[in-house]
């Protein structure tokens, strides 16, 4: 009789055992999202995430790794969604990883990101309400810079203007320095008109254009997008010549190639979630909206979550426009009337 009994409790642990296997199936309704260190990617994240959670009954989770441990952890479906895929910078693995069909493409989460010498736009155009006359209403080029060389003083070097390169250690601080030298304005290089200022770190390069912004004055500096500054400031970037593969690769002498930031996902978690393939395809930002919103996560005490909430709250014609399904859209509805943003 006890053995029977023994028996009987064994079978009733296996049993409850096996429940707990089922009550665990929530987690195949995970979305596990390669988290990064800057903002828009941390942001975008926090979107698809609300919209997977409240639309979809999906449990977003943020898995934080620095860019290549989260593309490889993709790949290997430890991380589920990456929505920001610097493919330039990853092309080997990238061309590697989809024809592995491990990993899925669903197209740009932006227009491509473009970077190079920006100006304030107030130079340009003026900003009346300001008070600010065009100083330089013909710049437009880097090959127009030597023309107003002078609103552009180097306090170091009278005989040159002073132009902020990109901080020493990126690529594209050693780029300048070869265009620079390589750019010629009746005859001489653009490195005879200005010096390349390193401003050693990025913190002080958007100090240093913030200031001049703030106080009305000419500066031209590398920048890129999209980025929280470039949402908050108006700035113009700077023509060169058309991008040449070929050009850029012997001698960086033309645009800089604009990145395809691109949205991933793992294959084999795809093909469990056949319902988010139209969200994932259809997702898309105008690099204005991204940097729009970066500006206000930023001054608003960096948080993507709260980001994410006033950007769905603000924004539900372009949400709306990424869902097919009605329920989808009405879930999400509820969920955002709910929500209050503190400032």
């Amino acid at each position: 009789m006890k053995r029977l009994l023994c028996t009987l409790m064994t079978a009733a642990l296996v049993l409850v055992a096996m429940g707990g296997f089922a009550a665990a199936s929530p987690l195949e309704k995970e979305a596990v999202f390669g988290d990064q260190s800057w903002d828009s990617i941390q942001f975008l994240h926090r979107v698809m995430g609300y919209i997977l959670q409240h639309g979809y009954g999906m449990n977003p989770v943020y898995s934080f790794s620095e860019s290549m441990p989260s593309l490889i952890g993709l790949e290997r479906g430890d991380i589920h969604i990456i929505l920001e895929v610097w493919v330039e910078a990853r092309q080997e693995w990238w061309d590697s990883a989809r024809q592995a069909g491990k990993v899925l493409g669903f197209g740009k989460v932006f227009p491509n990101a473009p970077s190079g010498l920006y100006v304030p736009s107030y130079l340009v155009k003026g900003d009346p309400e300001r008070g600010i006359e065009p100083l330089a209403p013909d710049l437009v080029s880097v090959f127009d810079l030597p023309r107003y060389q002078h609103l552009f003083p180097d306090p170091e070097d009278k005989s040159r203007g002073r132009v902020y390169n990109a901080v020493s250690g990126w690529a594209a601080n050693e780029r300048y320095i070869k265009k620079f030298d390589g750019y010629k304005v009746d005859g001489k290089p653009l490195s005879e008109y200005f010096n390349l200022f390193d401003p050693g770190s990025q913190t002080a390069l958007n100090a240093a254009i913030r200031g001049a912004h703030d106080r009305g004055l000419p500066i031209v500096a590398y920048y890129w997008e999209p980025t929280p500054l470039l949402g908050e400031l108006d700035m113009i970037l700077l023509k060169e010549p058309e991008y040449d593969e070929k050009i850029f690769r012997e001698t960086f002498l033309c645009q800089n190639p604009a990145f395809s930031v691109e949205k991933a996902a793992n294959a084999k978690w795809v093909s469990k979630h056949p319902e988010v393939v139209p969200l994932l395809e259809k997702f898309y930002l105008s690099l204005e909206k991204t940097n729009e919103v970066l500006a206000w996560m930023e001054a608003n005490g960096n948080d993507p979550q709260k980001a994410a909430i006033w950007f769905l709250k603000e924004n539900p014609e372009l949400w709306r426009s990424w869902i097919d399904d009605p329920e989808v859209k009405a879930s999400l509805e509820k969920a955002l009337e709910k929500e209050k943003i503190q400032n």
